[in-house]
C-alpha cells in the first residue's frame, strides 16, 4: 500500500470538528458518541485522531471544549461545550495516534465529593444560587446558569434545608425534583475565545422555556431516501399503565394537622399513590397540593412516549418539532397532535474522512472501541444501515419525546419504580452543641425548643476549627442563635407532653445533646436527650475540660464514684440538680436536687434547696440521714424524716392539718387517722363536765351577766368547743377520714412540748380549754395575769392523794412579797369557809372598815359599828378584862378606802378593716394612690364608730363591733357619692374582715 501523509490533517470541511486549548487541529474527531436528556445533562464519548502522540494528558484533562456538528443547512454548526472529563491515549502507531475523550457539562464536577452543610431560610432557588456560586473560579470552570420560573413566588422559604453526606450535584437534583424544576443546557460555541464558547444551565418550571428546534419541522420517510433535509425513518409509540391519582400526608405538629392533598387525572381504574411525606414536608396545604400536582405531572409526562431515530441533527432535549408525513400522527386534525419536545437524544456521529484516509487509518491503528460500539448499535433496529462503510450514515440519532401540549416534570420515580434523587437518611443519632446569643445561658421559644450545631459543621466557630472553603453560601457554623432552627425538645423527666402540663428541662448552651432523626430525615431534628462529656476530676466537681470549641462546653455529672475521702462510695446516688442560670457553667451557684441514695442498709432520699453550696439552704429529708456536700458523703445524721430551712417556712392546708406522733404499724390507716387524739378528746370532755357539775353542785358556778344561771355542763361553751372539735376529726357523716372543717390537731403519745426562749402566745376568739388528768402547773418569772370579760371560777375538789408530797387540799393564794389585793369593784365579797376562817397579820394591823357598818357576830353574840355607834351585844354575859380600863369622852377616827375605778365597756369581739385602695383606684392626674383621706364609720344604728383618715396603704383603722353586722365607710369630702357594695367576711377581733 503506498503511504499516506497525516500531516496536513485538518478539519476544514469537516462534518466534526473538535476544539480545545491544544490548538485548533491537533486533535480531529473520529467518531462520537453523544447522550443529553432532560434533567440529566449530556455525555460525549469522542474518538480523536492525532498526529502527536505525546500530548500530555493533563494540558486537556478539566478544560472546555467545543464539538461542532455540520447541519444540514451547511453554512451552520451546531455546538456541544462541555469540559473534558476523561482522557486517555488509546493506540499510537506510525506517526498516528487515537485519543478517547469524554466531555459533559460544568455540572459533572458537582458530583465529585461529598459535603455536609446547613441552608436557613432560604427558597431552592436561592439554594440553588448558592451552590452554584461557589463552584465559579475553581480552575477552568465557568458556571452558567439561569432559572426561567412561571411564578417564582410560589416556592416556600424554607427554615432548613440540609445538604449531608451527599455531592452537591446529587444535592441540587434532589432539590429541583422535590420543586418540580426540569434542567437542560443550551450551547455556544465560539472556537476564537479562551473558553471555546458555553453551555449553561436552563432551570424551568413551564413548558413555555421549550424553544422550537432549528429544523422545526420534520418530515417522515423510509430508510435511505435522499432528501435536502434530515429527517426520521423510524417512529414508535408506548403507552405505559401509570398512577392515576396522588394522595398525600404529612403531619405538622404546629398546626396539629396531617393536611391531606389530593390530586387525579381521573380513569376507569383509579390507580392510587398513597405516601406520608414525613414530619411538616411542604409549608402549607397550597405548597403540598402544588407538590402532589408535579408529581401527577410527572407521572403524566410518561404515560405516552414516543421514540424515533433519523437524521436530524438539530434536534436535542428542550426542543419542539413538528412530524409531518407519519401515517398515524397525520390523521390528527392540526399540528397540536404531532408537535413533540424532546426528552433524550442520543447522537452516533462518524467524521466525513474519504476512504483513503480511513484505509490508512485501519493500516496504522486497530478498529477503536467507541466505532465497535456505535457499529454495534447502529446494527439494531431503529438505526439499521448498510454494513459496508460507504453504506454507514455519518450521522444518525434516536430520541424520545412527548407531545408538547403535556406538561412537563421530572419523573418521580425511575424505571425500576423506586424513588429518584431520595434524601439521605440518617441511620441512628448524632450529638450536637446548644447554641445561644453570645453570653447567653438558655436560648429558648415559647414552646421550648432550642437550637443546635452540629459538629459536621464547618466554619469560623466549627468544632472541628476548620473553616469551610465557600463560608458565604450557606449557615456554617457560627457556634450562635445563627446556627440552625428550632429543635424540639422531647420532655426528659416523664414521657408526658399534655396541654399545659407535662415535664420540662431544657439543655443549656454550651451543653451536649442527644438528636435523633424522625423518620431519618436530616432536616428534621429532635433533641431526645442530653449527655456528659469531657473528663470529670477523679475526687473532686467540675470538669478537667472547661471549654471546648465553639460553644461546647464541658460538663462532668455531679455525683460519680470517687476513690477517696468523702468522694469514696460506689455510685449509688441518682437524681436530678438544676443550677441557677448565673452559674450555669461553673456549677458553683445556687441549686436545687433531688437525690436518691440507694447505699445498702442506708437508703435515703432528699429534696433539698441550696442558695449557695451548703448554704441558704431549704430541705425535706427522708430515710437513713447524712450530710451531703455534692458528691461527698458525709456524717450520718439521723434516721426518719427532716425538713428544714433557714428561711420562713409555711405549712398551709384548707382542710386541717394533723400533726401525730402516733405510729401506725405498716404505715396502715388513713391521711387523717386521728384516733388517738379522738379519744383523748372524748376523755378531757368527760372530765370537764364531771369537774364543772361537781363545781355547779358547790355553787362554783358563774352567773351570766344578765343574771340567767350557768349552763349545764356539757353546753358549757369552753366543754362545747372541745365535743365539737371530737365532731371534726372524727370525719365527715360518709365515714372518710376527712377533718369537717379546717382543723389543726396535735397529738402525741408521749407529751408535747411548745418551747420558745422569746414569748409564746396562744389566742382564741372563741373557747379555750385546757384539761389535764394529772396537774397543771404555771410559773411565770415576771407577773401573770388572768383578765376575763365575765366571770373567773376557782374551784377544788380538794380530797388528798396518797401520791403527793403534800397531804393539804383546797386553794392557796401566797403573796412571798408585795401586796396581795381582793377587789369586787362594782359587787360584793364574800369569804366563806365550812371551818374556822383566820385573818392574821404577822407584823402588822388588820384593817376591817366599811362605809356603812362592820359586824362580828357569832352565835347570836355581836359587835356592830355604824353611824359612829358601837353596838355590843351578847345573849349570855360579856367580860371586859384589861390591866386598865379608861372610857374617856366621844372621839372617832377615819379609814383611806381604795379608790374603784370607773368600769368601761368591753371592747367588742367582732373586727373590721377596709382597704379603699381597691376600689378606688389611683388619682387621673399623678397616677398615684390615694392617702390620707378622711373618713367616718357608722354601725347599723347610724351611730358613728370609728373616724379617721386612711393611712399610707389606703386601710382605716380596725373597729369593732358585739355583734356579726355591716358597716358604713364614708369615704372623703364633697357632694360626691358612690356607692360600692363590698362582700366580706366578719373576722373575730384580731383578724381581718
Amino acid at each position: 500500500m503506498a503511504s499516506f501523509s497525516f500531516s496536513g490533517l485538518t478539519q476544514a470541511t469537516r462534518l466534526l470538528q473538535l476544539s480545545t486549548p491544544i490548538g485548533a487541529d491537533k486533535l480531529i474527531p473520529e467518531c462520537v458518541r453523544g447522550e443529553e436528556a432532560l434533567d440529566a445533562g449530556f455525555s460525549l464519548t469522542i474518538s480523536a485522531l492525532s498526529t502527536d502522540a505525546a500530548i500530555p494528558l493533563k494540558s486537556l484533562l478539566g478544560q472546555p471544549a467545543l464539538l461542532q456538528l455540520l447541519t444540514a443547512s451547511t453554512d451552520t454548526l451546531r455546538p456541544f461545550h462541555g469540559h473534558i472529563t476523561a482522557v486517555e491515549l488509546a493506540a499510537s502507531n506510525g506517526g498516528l495516534a487515537r485519543y478517547q475523550l469524554t466531555l459533559e457539562p460544568w455540572t459533572s464536577f458537582l458530583a465529585y465529593g461529598r459535603d455536609s452543610r446547613v441552608f436557613q431560610d432560604m427558597t431552592v432557588p436561592e439554594i440553588l444560587d448558592a451552590v452554584f456560586s461557589a463552584w465559579r473560579g475553581r480552575g477552568k470552570l465557568a458556571p452558567a446558569w439561569r432559572f426561567d420560573l412561571l411564578d417564582i413566588s410560589v416556592y416556600p422559604r424554607h427554615s432548613l434545608v440540609t445538604q449531608y453526606q451527599e455531592s452537591d450535584l446529587a444535592f441540587v437534583q434532589r432539590l429541583m425534583l422535590e420543586q418540580g424544576l426540569f434542567y437542560f443546557f443550551d450551547h455556544a460555541g465560539d472556537p476564537d475565545s479562551p473558553a471555546l464558547g458555553a453551555h449553561t444551565l436552563v432551570i424551568a418550571d413551564h413548558n413555555g422555556v421549550f424553544q422550537p428546534a432549528g429544523q422545526p419541522i420534520v418530515r417522515f420517510t423510509q430508510p435511505g431516501a435522499v432528501m435536502k433535509d434530515d429527517a426520521m425513518d423510524r417512529w414508535r409509540t408506548e403507552l405505559r399503565l401509570q398512577t392515576n391519582a396522588i394522595e398525600l400526608r404529612s403531619w405538622d405538629y404546629r398546626t396539629l394537622h396531617s393536611r391531606p392533598v389530593n390530586a387525579g387525572s381521573g380513569g376507569a381504574s383509579p390507580l392510587s399513590h398513597r405516601d406520608t411525606l414525613g414530619q411538616y414536608a411542604y409549608a402549607s396545604t397550597a405548597h403540598g397540593q402544588r407538590h402532589a400536582d408535579n408529581l401527577l405531572a410527572g407521572l403524566e409526562a410518561r404515560k405516552e412516549v414516543h421514540t424515533g431515530a433519523g437524521t436530524v441533527r438539530t434536534l436535542s432535549p428542550g426542543t419542539i418539532f413538528t412530524l409531518h408525513g407519519q401515517d398515524q400522527l397525520d390523521l390528527a386534525d392540526g399540528d397540536d397532535a404531532r408537535t413533540f419536545v424532546v426528552l433524550r437524544a442520543v447522537h452516533l456521529m462518524h467524521n466525513n474522512l474519504d476512504a483513503q484516509m480511513q484505509a490508512a487509518i485501519s493500516a496504522r491503528l486497530p478498529v477503536g472501541a467507541l466505532a465497535s460500539s456505535i457499529a454495534k448499535e447502529t446494527s439494531t433496529g431503529l438505526h439499521a444501515a448498510g454494513l459496508r462503510i460507504h453504506e454507514r450514515p455519518l450521522y444518525r440519532n434516536r430520541i424520545e419525546a412527548i407531545r408538547s401540549s403535556i406538561a412537563y416534570r421530572p419523573a418521580p420515580f425511575g424505571d425500576d419504580g423506586e424513588p429518584r434523587h431520595q434524601k439521605p437518611r440518617v441511620t441512628g443519632q448524632q450529638t450536637a452543641i446548644v447554641v445561644g446569643p453570645p453570653g447567653s445561658t438558655i436560648h429558648t421559644d415559647r414552646d421550648h425548643r432550642v437550637k443546635v450545631q452540629f459538629h459536621w459543621q464547618r466554619g469560623k466557630q466549627s468544632h472541628s476549627r476548620l473553616e469551610h472553603p465557600d463560608p458565604d453560601s450557606h449557615a456554617g457554623a457560627p457556634a450562635d442563635d445563627s446556627a440552625g432552627t428550632w429543635v424540639r425538645v422531647a420532655t426528659p423527666l416523664a414521657p408526658i407532653a399534655g396541654a399545659n402540663w407535662g415535664s420540662h428541662a431544657l439543655p443549656r448552651v454550651g451543653q451536649e445533646v442527644l438528636v435523633d432523626f424522625l423518620e431519618g430525615d436530616i432536616d428534621r431534628p429532635t433533641i431526645i436527650g442530653a449527655l456528659y462529656n469531657g473528663k470529670g476530676h477523679d475526687n473532686a466537681q467540675h470538669n478537667q475540660h472547661a471549654a471546648g470549641a465553639g460553644a461546647s462546653t464541658g460538663n462532668a455529672p455531679a455525683w460519680f464514684p470517687g476513690a477517696s475521702a468523702a468522694h469514696a462510695h460506689p455510685a449509688v446516688l441518682s437524681g436530678l440538680k438544676s443550677q441557677a442560670m448565673s452559674a450555669s457553667q461553673e456549677g458553683t451557684g445556687a441549686y436545687s436536687q433531688l437525690v436518691f441514695d440507694d447505699t445498702a442498709g442506708r437508703p435515703r432520699l432528699a429534696l433539698q434547696r441550696h442558695g449557695r453550696q451548703q448554704q441558704d439552704a431549704s430541705e425535706l429529708n427522708l430515710g437513713r440521714q447524712r450530710h451531703q456536700d455534692d458528691n461527698q458523703s458525709l456524717e450520718p445524721a439521723g434516721l426518719g424524716a427532716e425538713l428544714h430551712t433557714t428561711h420562713s417556712a409555711a405549712l398551709r392546708a384548707g382542710q386541717g392539718i394533723l400533726l401525730s406522733g402516733d405510729a401506725r404499724r405498716g404505715a396502715s390507716g388513713s391521711q387523717l387517722d386521728a384516733r388517738e387524739a379522738h379519744a383523748q378528746l372524748g376523755q378531757a370532755v368527760q372530765l370537764q363536765a364531771s369537774m364543772a357539775k361537781t363545781a355547779q353542785q358547790h355553787r362554783a358556778g358563774v352567773a351570766a351577766s344578765n343574771g340567767t344561771p350557768e349552763p349545764a355542763p356539757d353546753q358549757l361553751p369552753a366543754i362545747a368547743a372541745v365535743a365539737h372539735s371530737m365532731k371534726t376529726i372524727a370525719g365527715n357523716d360518709a365515714g372518710a377520714s376527712a377533718f369537717r372543717e379546717p382543723q389543726l390537731q396535735l397529738s402525741a403519745p408521749a407529751g408535747i412540748a411548745a418551747l420558745t426562749p422569746g414569748s409564746a402566745i396562744l389566742s382564741a376568739a372563741e373557747n379555750s380549754s385546757i384539761t389535764a388528768g394529772q396537774d397543771i402547773n404555771m410559773a411565770a418569772q415576771g407577773n401573770h395575769l388572768q383578765a376575763v370579760a365575765g366571770g373567773i371560777s376557782l374551784f377544788t375538789y380538794g380530797k388528798a392523794s396518797g401520791s403527793k408530797p403534800v397531804q393539804e387540799t383546797g386553794i392557796r393564794l401566797h403573796a412571798a412579797s408585795g401586796e396581795a389585793s381582793v377587789q369586787s369593784q362594782t359587787g360584793r365579797t364574800a369569804i366563806t369557809a365550812d371551818k374556822s376562817v383566820t385573818v392574821a397579820s404577822v407584823s402588822g394591823s388588820v384593817l376591817a372598815a366599811a362605809k356603812e357598818h362592820v359586824q362580828l357576830a357569832a352565835q347570836g353574840a355581836f359587835l356592830k359599828l355604824e353611824g359612829g355607834n358601837i353596838m355590843l351585844h351578847g345573849p349570855g354575859k360579856i367580860d371586859f378584862k384589861a390591866s386598865m380600863k379608861e372610857l374617856g369622852g366621844p372621839a372617832s377616827a377615819s379609814s383611806d378606802f381604795p379608790r374603784m375605778p370607773v368600769p368601761e365597756s368591753w371592747p367588742g369581739v367582732y373586727s373590721q378593716q377596709v382597704n379603699v385602695a381597691n376600689f378606688i383606684g389611683v388619682d387621673e392626674t399623678s397616677g398615684a394612690a390615694h392617702v390620707q383621706m378622711p373618713y367616718s364609720i357608722r354601725d347599723k344604728s347610724g351611730t358613728v364608730i370609728a373616724t379617721g383618715v386612711t393611712g399610707d396603704e389606703g386601710d382605716t383603722r380596725r373597729v369593732f363591733t358585739k355583734e356579726k353586722e355591716a358597716v358604713d365607710l364614708f369615704l372623703g369630702e364633697g357632694e360626691w357619692r358612690v356607692f360600692v357594695d363590698v362582700k366580706h367576711n366578719f373576722g373575730p377581733a384580731g383578724g381581718d374582715a
